[in-house]
């Protein structure tokens, strides 16, 4: 039986490390959702959501490349192809924290908005 916990302890990093990777593949499938909805409506400038589109390309790739074991996690190659990505998520922050999202898209998206042809019995 010591044997059995003994080899469940040993697998226990390896798993965590292979669940890490497939967080951020999973992450950044969002993040591209994400962007192509902010790209499409226009709430913010769309060389920023264009930006987190490009940077996630990378980020990806760093992604599958620590999943099957090509690169080191966390190593420069590593932190090279996701440091875009970082660096657009704070560019995007701080452009949201000064200028907020566009007001004139959500003023024609809520135009566009029809009211519900079932309300009016």
């Amino acid at each position: 039986m010591q044997a059995y916990f003994q080899a469940l302890g040993a697998s226990l990093p390896e798993a965590n490390a292979w669940i890490s990777q497939v967080t951020t593949i999973v992450f950044i499938l969002g993040a591209v959702m994400l962007y192509s909805l902010l790209f499409r409506s226009e709430l913010i400038p769309r060389w920023i959501s264009g930006w987190g589109l490009a940077a996630a390309i990378p980020y990806f790739a760093a992604g599958l490349c620590v999943l099957f074991g090509l690169i080191s996690s966390m190593s420069t190659i590593d932190s090279g192809l996701r440091l875009p990505s970082g660096v657009q998520e704070m560019v995007l922050a701080i452009w949201l924290i000064v200028k907020g999202f566009n007001p004139a898209a959500i003023a024609s998206l809520s135009a566009k908005v029809e009211p519900n042809q079932g309300d009016q019995q």
